[in-house]
């Protein structure tokens, strides 16, 4: 079930699943959900277990989640500020970007 809300959200920020990093966001942002701690560990955590499921690197599955939030930044910036509930003067970072997606949906379920 959650997993649809996290495709969800990924969909309405423009980015399709034909882009590998669809699934590594998909994927941390899960992992931050049932243990935000995570939130705390994206490199030394978070990427290496999606690394090991994807049989790719740590360092690709980071490249790849940088490319969908330059998909998502071009294509509606405008919910990128709304989920983020601040200004956000530049795109957001890979960790920003996690966070911002599961505090979303943090909040949506405690709503």
């Amino acid at each position: 079930m959650m997993t649809n809300k996290i495709y969800g959200l990924l969909s309405s920020l423009g980015i399709t699943a034909n882009y590998a990093g669809f699934f590594y966001v998909a994927d941390a942002v899960s992992m931050a959900f049932s243990d935000t701690g995570n939130l705390l560990l994206v490199t030394k955590r978070l990427y290496p277990q999606i690394a090991k499921r994807y049989n790719t690197s740590a360092k690709n599955v980071e490249r790849n989640i940088r490319t969908i939030i330059n998909v998502a930044w071009e294509n509606n910036p405008q919910l990128l500020v709304d989920l983020a509930q601040n200004p956000l003067p530049c795109k957001p970072t890979p960790s920003e970007f996690i966070a911002i997606l599961t505090i979303s949906l943090l909040h949506s379920e405690s709503a």
